[in-house]
Parts: C-alpha cells; structure tokens; sequence
C-alpha cells in the first residue's frame, strides 16, 4: 500500500468502512504540506476535505477519486491544523481546462461526401451509422482535428471532422490517445471502435474510438 495509507493507519483514528468506494466533485481550497495535497471537495451536498499525494490541482477543478481511508480528528502537524475528518484517497482524476481560443476549429458546414476519404477509410457519417456493428474493430477515418485536450484521465482527446454527419448536424468523434496531433491538421486516424463508453467525470460517448494513433 502507498504512503499516505501507511501513515494513515498509524494513527489509530481510522474508519474505512467507505473504502473502495469513487467520489466526485469540485475543488473549492487546496492546500500543500507534508508531502501531500489537501483538497477541499463540494460535491453540492456538503464539503469535505481530501488527502492526495502530492499534486497540483487549481481551484474549480472538476474532480474523481476513490476513498482509501478515512479519519477523524485528524491532527496535520505540517500545516498546524485539525481537520474535523478528512478521506485519504487514491486514483485521483480531473479534467483539464484547456482554452477553447487556439485549441477549437470546428467545421460548421455539412457535406454529403467526405472530401478527405481514402481507399482504406470511412467517413465520420459511416462510422456513427455502423457502431454498433463496429464495436471492438480497428477503423480508419481521414479528417480534421477540430480539437484536442491533453492529458485528461490519463490520455489525450483528439475530436476528428471531415464534415459529414447525421441529420443537419456536423458529426465528430473522439480519439483517445497517447499522441496528440495540432488542432487543423488533416490526419488519418486509427484505432478500436468502442460504443456507449462511460468513463465518469462527465465523459461518456456513444461513440469513441480508443488507443488511436495518427498520421499524415
């Protein structure tokens, strides 16, 4: 077990009858000592703080963890206070807050036929059509990158157009990945198709496509 469990259990305060069990929130106060991040969570039924180990998170920064530990009357001599009950957590994501200026260029006009389509690819148009029947295959699709967020729950979110879609609609879909393209290059991108994927903090997608990788 980690540190920060270590040294939890050697206080003798200690309940964990939650343990195990994933939370989610926004940091509303942060502090730093002792090696660890102290984080003030208001999940809009009650604040409560948490303790990580050391990291960096701003303020109004969306939040999920899971409990390890929890203690009361918990005494951090590094920061000279008592928490009236804290969580000692674990497997913290967060999303990051990436400017939409510079990191956005959508197409905003629907056509019938993709016009970066090759031999080998499909359009964004077939892709959302056949999902279901595309579950866990390796696809191709050449388009747009419209945008892209680094490192969110541990990989980065690449958005792919070539402006064909659904109904009126200009599609996209998301490539997670550990390369990150720039916003406006034209890219083929390949990876396994998954369907109705939920990963918590808000992200979930009928369509995703998964261990993406890209190229020119």
């Amino acid at each position: 077990m980690n540190k920060m469990k270590l040294v939890a259990l050697s206080l003798a305060l200690i309940g964990n009858l939650n343990a195990g069990d994933v939370f989610e929130g926004t940091v509303v106060d942060t502090l730093q000592g002792g090696g660890y991040t102290y984080l003030q969570i208001d999940d809009t039924k009650k604040k409560y703080w948490v303790a990580v180990e050391g990291t960096k998170v701003e303020k109004g920064t969306e939040v999920r963890f899971t409990e390890e530990l929890r203690a009361k009357d918990f005494e951090s001599k590094a920061l000279n206070r008592k928490f009236d009950e804290i969580v000692f957590a674990s497997n913290l994501q967060y999303r990051t807050n990436v400017p939409e200026k510079g990191n956005l260029s959508l197409i905003t006009e629907q056509v019938k036929e993709s016009p970066y389509k090759q031999k080998d690819t499909m359009s964004i148009k077939e892709a959302w059509e056949n999902r279901v029947s595309l579950k866990d295959k390796t696809i191709a699709i050449r388009g747009k990158v419209v945008k892209a967020s680094p490192n969110i729950l541990g990989r980065n979110w690449v958005h792919i157009q070539d402006g064909t879609g659904e109904g009126t609609e200009v599609g996209r879909i998301v490539f997670t990945s550990s390369e990150l393209p720039k916003v406006g290059d034209i890219v083929t991108a390949k990876g396994v198709v998954n369907v109705d994927k939920d990963f918590g903090s808000g992200y979930s997608y009928k369509i995703i496509i998964e261990n993406a990788t890209f190229s020119k």
